[in-house]
């Protein structure tokens, strides 16, 4: 039965050559323009994100604040600072912590040859590279012993480095920071940097702490960095990171004013949520393109209907149900857009690895690694939402025909024109 019912379909498709195919490439342009739409969303997404993570994909700052609550005998509005203290006490309170460093930036000038500019100073630990995702594209970034001897060494962003030293080396040179040399150790890739809370990675200049702090005073901090060891329970990790800084400020664990702690993973969801409302949005416009290809679809089945009213007015008086008739015409339907679907997907896969890149915000912010830029994704989810959304519309586009042939009443089909 079903074989008679596929072969039925194919005569009937193959009959009309020219009419399946114009039909076929109204839904393979629609599939296609509705699979690169959801590629292009999804490219945008991971751009976003990406970009977004450059600043630091787990990151949690701490700022200092001022109570809002009475505790332990001190009135409110009491200013906190954070001091290098705190850092350890935080080490030892939180044993959560995956790596921790302190930060003090200020503005100073910075000197090589002829040239002088004042730039950001961030004095810090070396796990600051790892909590910030400092890549380094030439050298290396801070370690530990740098931190620990007062070194005067310097790793430097990649604006401050084109600023100063056009297309020459800087690792290894000297540069003078408030009059004193420092050796350039590394130079950071180029970041694309959407969120910041500070000066950008790119003009800034990252000492150690300890060497900073013999040039000026750095007793209190601008902020703490923090990455945690796991990305579970973080409400409780902040709660604890709090609860630390009130034992060692004597200010109430419930006062969110008296320290600021900003968790980044917050602002993804905001990314996320503008990459899905976009998603939707090209997915409801490849959606009525593709709908355009499913009229066409209606149209060739309507009229097939019309020209083979004696034929299934034939098959019906011959014992044909209503049913079988339904099941042809709907097949005839769903073979067009499942053949234009399969075309329209292989096309839309060919034309994403052949349109590669598309520039976004590394144009912008002059990355030559384009790792913000969009890339076409043609993922599985991309490919179901796709057919999904085809099988929809051909069974929509069908489904008119198809029980408008079931209605047919065998003798006035016969009879009838």
């Amino acid at each position: 039965m079903i074989l008679h019912l596929l072969h039925e379909v194919w005569n009937a498709l193959s009959h009309y050559r020219l009419r399946t195919i114009l039909t076929l490439c109204s839904i393979v342009w629609g599939v296609t323009s509705l699979v690169l739409l959801l590629a292009y969303g999804n490219g945008f997404g991971a751009a976003m994100m990406a970009a977004f993570d450059q600043i630091g994909k787990d990151l949690i700052v701490i700022f200092p604040g001022q109570t809002s609550l009475q505790a332990g005998g001190e009135r409110a509005g009491r200013r906190i600072q954070l001091e290098l203290r705190d850092v350890e006490a935080l080490k030892e309170g939180v044993p959560a912590i995956e790596a921790i460093s302190p930060e003090v930036r200020r503005w100073l000038p910075v000197a090589y040859g002829p040239r002088t500019k004042n730039y950001s100073i961030a004095g810090v630990h070396a796990a600051f590279g790892r909590i910030r995702n400092a890549e380094v594209e030439d050298g290396r970034f801070l370690c530990d012993d740098d931190v620990r001897y007062q070194r005067r060494v310097a790793v430097i962003g990649a604006t401050l480095k084109k600023e100063l030293y056009n297309e020459r080396p800087a690792v290894g040179s000297i540069v003078k920071i408030k009059g004193v040399g420092f050796t350039v150790i590394g130079v950071l890739r180029k970041k694309t940097q959407i969120t910041n809370y500070s000066t950008p990675d790119d003009m800034t200049a990252f000492v150690p702490l300890t060497t900073l702090s013999t040039m000026v005073d750095a007793r209190y901090l601008n902020n703490i960095v923090v990455m945690p060891a796991s990305n579970q329970f973080r409400d409780r990790f902040i709660e604890a990171l709090r609860s630390s800084l009130a034992r060692a400020h004597r200010f109430s664990p419930r006062d969110e004013r008296a320290v600021t702690i900003m968790d980044w993973n917050q602002f993804r969801s905001i990314v996320t949520a503008l990459s899905t409302g976009l998603n939707l949005l090209l997915m409801i416009i490849g959606s009525l393109t593709l709908s355009i290809g499913a009229v066409g679809v209606m149209n060739i089945m309507l009229v097939s209907v019309n020209e083979r009213t004696r034929e299934i007015g034939v098959l019906r008086a011959i014992g044909a149900k209503p049913s079988h008739v339904l099941i042809q015409i709907l097949l005839e339907g769903l073979a067009l857009t499942t053949t234009g679907g399969v075309a329209g997907i292989l096309l839309a896969l060919v034309l994403s690895q052949a349109m590669g890149s598309l520039p976004l915000l590394s144009a912008l912010e002059q990355d030559p690694s384009g790792r913000a830029d969009i890339r076409l994704s043609v993922s599985g989810l991309v490919v179901l939402i796709a057919v999904c959304v085809l099988m929809l519309v051909g069974l929509a586009a069908a489904l008119v025909p198809a029980m408008r042939a079931a209605r047919l009443k065998p003798v006035e089909a016969i009879r009838g024109d």
